[in-house]
């Protein structure tokens, strides 16, 4: 039976440091790891054993990372990998996907504010600059009835990494922040940046539901009012997106009329007036 991994040593270690500077009001405890399989695989093990709100693993690297629909996270040294354990009481299962979207708030404001970036957002869980990905959020749960019993909000980040380093299959879809400033980025002070942003933009959340987050999510989504193709796993639906619903669902006008995509796979976001060419 293998052994269990073991963190690194908090009296030496600079993430722990950054981590205690914050206010901490939600986010108590932190978890750092040389290297795991996934941070979202370890947390949801913890979760499933009643570890309370408030827990963040974070891992240097990641063997086995996971991203949505079950595919791969590529996670090289110089990353920043890491997942949050919630339970929220205010929020019922079916406004689950609000947690997603808030999160992307969060990290997006970290780099307009801290680095002097211009993301965009993507629906539902994906971070861009100039139109390649940057950042990606998972965020795994668990129900009893119509209540989230807990969420795990898994976070990878490209920072001090280049394009070089990721397989050649997505290079041309992906860049990092190393790459866009031209500099090696302070990874811990940065994810103190990112826990703070985290913690304020969930107790909004919590607090005000999806109204407090609604004009956020809208002033960076680049999904809005384009054309997209989704696919939903049996069939792609094309069509307009038109806005979204208060439990963070997609309205996408198609042909047939208006549909609401609570999940799908967005393969493809242009401006409404682009012709695809044959």
């Amino acid at each position: 039976m293998a052994k269990p991994p073991i963190p690194l040593e908090p009296r030496k270690d600079s993430f722990q440091h950054a981590f205690k500077n914050m206010a901490n009001l939600v986010f108590k405890r932190l978890l750092h790891f040389p290297s795991l399989p996934s941070t979202n695989t370890y947390l949801k093990g913890l979760a499933k054993r009643g570890e309370p709100e408030g827990l963040i693993v974070l891992a240097d690297t990641q063997t086995k990372g996971i991203g949505r629909l079950e595919r791969s996270w590529y996670s090289p040294p110089g990353g920043l990998y890491f997942s949050l354990l919630v339970r929220p009481m205010t929020i019922t299962a079916n406004n689950t996907p609000l947690i997603t979207l808030t999160t992307g708030i969060a990290i997006a404001k970290v780099l307009q504010s801290a680095l002097g970036l211009h993301p965009s957002l993507k629906w539902p869980n994906d971070v861009l600059l100039d139109r390649r990905k940057v950042a990606g959020i998972l965020v795994e749960s668990a129900f009893i009835d119509n209540a989230i019993e807990y969420s795990v909000i898994g976070i990878g980040i490209n920072v001090n990494t280049t394009r070089m380093d990721f397989p050649e299959s997505i290079q041309n879809t992906l860049t990092t922040l190393q790459d866009k400033l031209k500099r090696v980025v302070n990874l811990p002070r940065l994810f103190g940046y990112f826990v703070g942003q985290l913690e304020f933009w969930y107790l909004k959340l919590l607090d005000k539901g999806f109204k407090a987050i609604e004009p956020h999510y809208r002033g960076l989504c680049m999904t809005l009012g384009k054309r997209v193709i989704i696919d939903l796993g049996d069939v792609k639906l094309t069509g307009q997106a038109k806005g979204l619903e208060p439990d963070g669902s997609l309205i996408i006008q198609t042909p047939e009329g208006m549909k609401i995509i609570r999940s799908g796979d967005m393969i493809s976001s242009k401006p409404n007036n682009t012709v695809e060419q044959s």
